[in-house]
């Protein structure tokens, strides 16, 4: 199935995955993918709303009481099932993260690779973690936790839904799905890849729609015990206060940048084309992007001649 937009077509998105299914949004609001490119509209996706995030939380809901029964090998063969089906659609995924993000394709084949492979890393660790260990009369058994709400950002969409969903699975948990709405394109890819392993029904929903709409749900739900975000700190804060409600576990995983630091020993030949690389990583648009750069101020004029 082709799902990105031909150049003079707009790609029309307006369902959400719901219990092994696509199926038609409840929610009505629509936003428009723009592409950064040149500005033009390449997409429009109609945003789920509590109503569609609830019918999603109650099939993860049926589904928990079945998949967290499951076994190691159980669980392997439906993480080595997901990997095989985002392997077959790779060129295709990264294609969507360029046209929809503007990233390099060298960059984002890696950035969808790696995601792709969070399945089999995730098999590789469930199979040798202990899920059971004894310290003399102590007995600790690891046990899936319910239905995990995971929360994705914009600039590395498929990544951040691969690493979440495989490490869920991996532990016997289901999932609701909010990813980014500005990466409807590379979702609707993705999720159109994962559909094709064939899942039980309701082990992975996803829908799309605003964090203080969808996100909001998943956070105040009683029937979501776990939240995995990845996004700004004012959010952050606002999901820790509110899921404790409910006594959620919640993963936060907060934006912000951090610098880049020479020290006096630095080979500045080396070193600056480095930190230029790293300042400019993904566009510019990655946590990990050292966007300023701290130098002894005895090697300020040098640092400088080297940026030049």
């Amino acid at each position: 199935m082709n799902a990105l937009p031909q150049r003079d077509t707009i790609k029309t998105i307006t369902t959400h995955y719901i219990n092994g299914a696509f199926v038609e949004s409840h929610g009505r609001e629509v936003v428009d993918i723009i592409r950064p490119t040149d500005g033009q509209v390449i997409a429009r996706a109609t945003l789920g709303d509590e109503d569609d995030t609830r019918r999603a939380i109650a099939a993860a809901k049926r589904a928990f009481a079945i998949h967290s029964q499951t076994t190691k090998e159980e669980r392997s063969k439906i993480l080595r099932r997901l990997h095989e089906a985002a392997s077959a659609r790779i060129d295709h995924l990264t294609a969507a993260m360029v046209e929809e993000y503007g990233g390099v394709v060298q960059f984002a084949g890696l950035i969808v690779e790696s995601g792709v492979n969070a399945f089999l890393a995730a098999e590789k660790a469930l199979q040798e973690l202990p899920l059971t260990r004894s310290w003399d009369k102590t007995t600790v058994t690891l046990e899936p936790v319910g239905v995990a709400g995971l929360i994705t950002a914009w600039n590395a969409n498929a990544l951040f839904i691969c690493l979440k969903l495989a490490s869920a699975i991996a532990a016997g948990c289901t999932v609701v799905v909010k990813p980014s709405e500005l990466s409807s394109l590379q979702t609707q890819v993705l999720i159109e890849a994962l559909h094709e392993a064939q899942l039980p029904e309701g082990l992975l929903n996803v829908v799309t729609g605003l964090g203080n709409v969808v996100g909001a749900e998943l956070v105040r739900n009683p029937d979501v015990a776990k939240i995995s975000f990845t996004g700004s700190v004012a959010v952050g804060e606002k999901i820790m206060r509110d899921g404790a409600a409910t006594m959620k576990r919640v993963t936060l995983e907060l934006g912000g940048k951090s610098p880049t630091i020479l020290l006096d020993d630095a080979a500045l030949e080396q070193a600056i084309p480095t930190a230029l690389a790293i300042a400019f990583l993904n566009s510019g648009q990655a946590c990990a992007a050292g966007t300023r750069l701290l130098v002894p101020r005895s090697r300020l004029d040098a640092a400088k001649r080297g940026l030049r």
